[in-house]
C-alpha cells in the first residue's frame, strides 16, 4: 500500500515541478520509503511513497523490468505467489506482488489486467515505445487521478493534492461536479469537484503516446458469472468458497494483520474463515464508541471467543468534531456527506497502533443485497395499486400544495419499476429537489450516476431489477463513497484496509445469483446468513444491521452547527450562488430534520475552501472548525 504520482510528456520540453512537494503531499500513504524515476530525456518522471507490506527488503519501487519497463504500484496484488509461478522464467530481483505485474506484462502484453487479481492503481512506462498506461483495479479500491497538463502530457497521483502542488493544474470548482455532489453525496466517476482533474473509473485503463493522444478504455465491468451452479445449496457453496479464496490470499503479508470485527454478518463471517487458515490465533478488533445508543462488541466478542481469536476491544471516544472535520476535509480531498467518515478515521487510527492491514467486510451489502433501498417499501406498493392518473393528475398535485416533500415522495415509488438507479439515487440523495428550492439552489438535476449505471448494465446483460440496482451500486456508491472513505481513513494513518468481498470473482457470481435464492421471501442478505449459519452464532445471524454513525444531530444544535452556519452564510460563499443564507438558516432551524444536509454542505464548503481558496499544505491543517469559522 503505498502513493505514487507522476509526470509523461511526449515530447522533450522544460517543465519544472518540485517533486520533493509532491511527494509531501502522500507522506501519510507511505512512511516506510520512498522513490524516483526520471527518463534521461525527462519526458518520464515517477515518484513513489512506500508503506511496506510485502517484501520488506527488496520491494521498494519503481521497479525496472527486464525489458525497460518502469512500473510504480500502488496497493497489492494477491494472486502474485501463482503468477510468480506461472511465470518461473522471468529474472526476478524481489520477492514481492509487484514485481509479478512486469513478468505478466512481459509474457503477456495487454493482457495481463485479465491475470491479475487484487487492489491496484499502477503506472507503467515502457522508453522504447515512450508509453505510459495507468490502470485502475476492477473495482476500484485504489484511487488513481490524472490531469491534461498545458503544452501536451499528463500529471498523475492516488491523490488529487500531488496534482495540485505540481504547480501544473489551477484548483478551480467545476459547478457541474457540485451539482452531481448535492444529488449523489460524491462526486461520480471520472469527475471530481475540480475543473479538468479526473479519476479512472474502475476497470480502466489509460494510455498515453508519444503522438500526444490519450485514449481511456475499460477492460473490465461488473458481470454475471456464466459458471454458476443451479441449486441454492450448491450456489451457497460455491459463493462460500470464492470467498474462503479471497480471504486466503488477502491473508498474504509480512507485517501483522488483522480483522476489523463488528457483530454483523460480514466481519463475522470474514473471522470465520480467516481463523482457520492461521497457524497462530488471527488478531481481531471490535470498536465501540462512548455514548452510542448501540454496542455491537458483544457479538463481536460472541464470535472471537468461538474462533479463539486474539481479540482487543477498542474503546475510543465519540471524537470531537471540531477537532477533526478540518483534518478529515483536507484528507478526504473531495467532498463527502458520509457521516461515517469520523468514526472510520478513529477506528483505523486505534487499529494503527496494532496492525498495519486490516480486513473488513465492505461489499458484503451490495452483493448480498443488505441495504433496505434495495427493495421496495410497503407504502409505495399499496400507493401504485392505485390508478396512475389518480395518483398523477389529483394526488400528487393536492400533496403538493400543502407538501413538496411528500409528493415527491410518492412520486419516487414508480420509480422502482421504471429505473432501479434511479430509484436508488431518490431514496439515497440529501438533496431532492423540493430541498434544493428550500436552500435557494437552482441547478438543473439530471439523470443520477445510478441510474446510467442500472441502464448500461441493464443493456449489456439484462437480468432481474434487483441485480441491475446492486451493479448500480457496485459502480457508483461503492467505489465513489464507501471505498473513497476507506482509502482516505485508512491512509490517513498509514493502515491497509483490505475487501475480501470485492475479488472480481465472487463479485461476477453474486451478480448471477437470482433475487429468489439472493434473498428469499424479500429477506435482506438471505443468502449470505445461510452461508454464515455454518459459522456464525444465531445471535449474530439474527442481529439488526447496524452500522459506524455520527452524532450528527447532537452536533448541528450545538457549537458545531454554529460554526457550521457561520461558514456556509461567508459572503464569499453565497456569493457562488449555490445556496442561500435564508436556505441554509432554514436547514439550521430544524437540525432533527436536515442535520445530515447542514453536514454535507459543510464538507463541501471546506473542501472548496482548503483546495481552492487557501494555500495548499503539505499536512493536515490543525485548526479546529469552530476557530476556522471564526478566522
Amino acid at each position: 500500500m503505498c502513493g505514487i504520482a507522476g509526470m509523461y510528456l511526449p515530447q522533450v520540453r522544460d517543465v519544472t515541478v518540485d517533486w520533493q512537494r509532491v511527494g509531501d503531499m502522500i507522506a501519510h500513504r507511505g512512511p516506510d520509503g520512498d522513490g524516483l524515476y526520471r527518463s534521461d530525456d525527462r519526458r518520464y518522471t515517477a515518484i513513489f511513497r512506500r508503506l511496506a507490506i510485502i517484501d520488506l527488503e527488496t520491494g521498494n519501487q519503481p521497479l525496472l523490468g527486464v525489458d525497460g519497463t518502469v512500473l510504480t504500484g500502488n496497493g497489492e496484488i494477491y494472486n502474485y505467489q501463482e503468477l510468480r509461478r506461472d511465470f518461473a522464467g522471468y529474472p526476478y530481483r524481489t520477492s514481492g506482488d509487484m514485481e509479478a505485474v512486469l513478468a505478466a506484462a512481459h509474457h503477456l502484453g495487454d493482457g495481463y489486467v485479465d491475470v491479475l487479481n487484487g487492489m491496484y492503481a499502477l503506472a507503467l512506462y515502457r522508453p522504447d515505445t515512450h508509453t505510459l498506461e495507468l490502470v485502475r483495479d476492477r473495482m476500484g479500491v485504489k484511487p488513481l487521478y490524472w490531469a491534461r497538463i498545458p503544452g501536451g502530457g499528463l500529471i498523475y497521483a492516488s491523490e488529487i493534492k500531488p496534482i495540485l502542488a505540481s504547480g501544473l493544474i489551477d484548483a478551480e470548482v467545476d459547478e457541474d461536479a457540485v451539482n452531481a455532489y448535492l444529488q449523489h453525496g460524491y462526486v461520480p466517476c471520472p469527475d471530481t469537484f475540480l475543473k479538468g482533474i479526473h479519476k479512472l473509473r474502475p476497470g480502466e485503463r489509460l494510455t498515453a503516446r508519444a503522438d500526444g493522444s490519450i485514449d481511456v478504455r475499460t477492460y473490465w465491468s461488473p458481470r454475471p458469472a456464466k459458471d454458476l451452479p443451479e441449486t441454492a445449496p450448491e450456489i451457497a457453496g460455491h459463493l462460500s468458497a470464492l470467498l474462503d479464496d479471497s480471504v486466503r490470499m488477502q491473508l498474504r503479508s509480512d507485517v501483522p494483520v488483522g480483522v476489523l470485527l463488528s457483530g454483523g454478518l460480514d466481519s463475522g463471517l470474514l473471522v470465520a474463515l480467516a481463523a482457520r487458515r492461521q497457524e497462530d490465533a488471527i488478531k481481531t478488533f471490535t470498536v465501540s464508541f462512548d455514548g452510542a445508543d448501540y454496542d455491537e462488541s458483544p457479538l463481536a466478542e460472541s464470535v472471537a471467543r468461538q474462533y479463539g481469536t486474539d481479540h482487543t476491544a477498542l474503546r475510543v471516544g465519540g471524537g470531537d468534531a471540531d477537532d477533526n472535520l478540518m483534518r478529515l476535509a483536507w484528507f478526504a480531498e473531495e467532498p463527502l456527506n458520509d457521516a461515517a467518515l469520523l468514526p472510520n478515521y478513529l477506528i483505523e487510527k486505534a487499529l494503527g497502533a496494532h496492525v498495519t492491514v486490516a480486513l473488513n467486510g465492505t461489499g458484503g451489502d451490495e452483493l448480498f443485497a443488505g441495504y433496505g433501498r434495495y427493495f421496495q417499501l410497503p407504502v409505495e406498493r399499496r400507493y401504485l395499486r392505485l390508478p396512475a392518473w389518480l395518483r398523477d393528475g389529483v394526488i400528487e398535485p393536492a400533496v403538493g400544495m400543502v407538501s413538496p416533500m411528500r409528493a415527491w415522495q410518492l412520486s419516487r415509488a414508480e420509480l422502482f419499476e421504471e429505473n432501479r438507479g434511479a430509484y436508488l439515487n431518490a431514496h439515497s440523495t440529501h438533496f431532492p429537489p423540493p430541498l434544493r428550492a428550500v436552500l435557494g439552489n437552482r441547478m438543473p438535476v439530471g439523470p443520477s450516476a445510478q441510474a446510467r449505471a442500472a441502464d448500461a448494465y441493464a443493456a449489456a446483460h439484462g437480468g432481474p431489477l434487483q441485480t441491475v440496482g446492486l451493479a448500480a451500486d457496485l459502480g457508483t456508491y461503492l467505489v465513489d463513497d464507501l471505498l473513497t472513505l476507506l482509502d482516505r481513513t485508512s491512509m490517513a494513518v498509514s493502515v491497509e484496509g483490505r475487501v475480501p468481498f470485492l475479488d472480481h470473482r465472487l463479485v461476477e457470481a453474486a451478480l448471477a445469483v437470482p433475487p429468489a435464492i439472493r434473498t428469499p421471501g424479500g429477506v435482506q442478505k438471505g443468502l449470505e446468513r445461510d452461508i454464515a449459519a455454518a459459522h456464525l452464532p444465531s445471535s449474530v445471524l439474527n442481529a439488526p444491521k447496524q452500522g459506524f454513525v455520527s452524532p450528527v444531530t447532537a452536533w448541528m444544535t450545538g457549537n458545531i452547527g454554529e460554526a457550521a452556519v457561520r461558514i456556509l452564510t461567508r459572503k464569499e460563499t453565497l456569493d457562488r450562488g449555490w445556496w442561500t443564507a435564508g436556505g441554509i438558516h432554514s436547514l439550521a432551524a430544524a437540525p432533527a430534520r436536515h442535520a445530515y444536509r447542514l453536514y454535507s454542505l459543510l464538507m463541501l464548503e471546506l473542501a472548496v475552501r482548503q483546495f481552492t481558496e487557501m494555500p495548499l499544505s503539505a499536512s493536515a491543517p490543525n485548526v479546529s472548525l469552530r476557530d476556522f469559522a471564526h478566522a
